[in-house]
This record gives structure tokens, sequence and C-alpha cells, in this order.
């Protein structure tokens, strides 16, 4: 992938896969794709293991690889939604003992949008 984006054009300064997640995920927005759109097309062109939280002015979203070898967990309230790579950097949260914890479901797109309530749409396997 960091090979196809740099012939498209893509400046991409380092050999790290953290940047070219970004790269690709900025690229297919810039081609025109929703970051949902986006990140569902991550599932299918990226191979490896990733969790992603990206934020956009609309909103923001997280998916997992198909595989969510990655620890992530997930706090959502009415006031907000908080991510973290485990349960104790959530912890001490205003509100947490009634938020609803949960880790996202592997190949699944989560996005919220500042206009609406949050959605989220599982590929199929």
């Amino acid at each position: 992938m960091r090979r196809r984006l740099r012939r498209l054009g893509v400046h991409i300064e380092t050999e790290n896969d953290t940047e070219v997640g970004a790269a690709y995920l900025t690229w297919r927005m810039q081609e025109g794709a929703t970051l949902g759109q986006a990140m569902e097309s991550a599932l299918e062109d990226l191979d490896g293991f990733f969790t992603f939280v990206v934020g956009t002015k609309d909103g923001f979203g997280v998916v997992r690889d198909p595989i969510a070898c990655k620890p992530a967990v997930m706090a959502e309230t009415d006031q907000y939604v908080a991510f973290g790579s485990e349960y104790r950097a959530l912890v001490n949260l205003p509100g947490i003992e009634k938020a609803r914890v949960w880790e996202p479901e592997p190949a699944t797109v989560y996005f919220w949008s500042h206009n609406e309530a949050p959605t989220s749409k599982e590929k199929a396997a």
C-alpha cells in the first residue's frame, strides 16, 4: 500500500505503517469518500493489524481490522464517547459507572456524527 500511495502522489515520509494507514484514509477522503466509507475501504485494502480512531469536523469513527488483535475499549454516555486501549484508561471519566463500556467488534465501522445518533455498519465476513 505504501508503494501504491506513493505512485498516486501521496507523500509518505517514513516506513511506519501507522503513517501509511493515516495517508490511506486521508487519500480516500480527498478522493471524495466520507470517513465511514474510507474506513470501510480500509478493511478491504489494508493488510495487517490496526485500530483506527479518526476525527473530522463532522464527527469521528472507529474501525478495527478483521482479526482485532489490538486492544480497544469504548465508553459511551449521552455526554461523551471515549476510547482507550484498556478499561483502566477510562475508569476516571465522569459518569463512567453509568456508561456503556464495550469492545468494538472486528471489521466493524462505528461513526459518531456531530448531528446524528451513533451508527455502526458491520462488514460481511
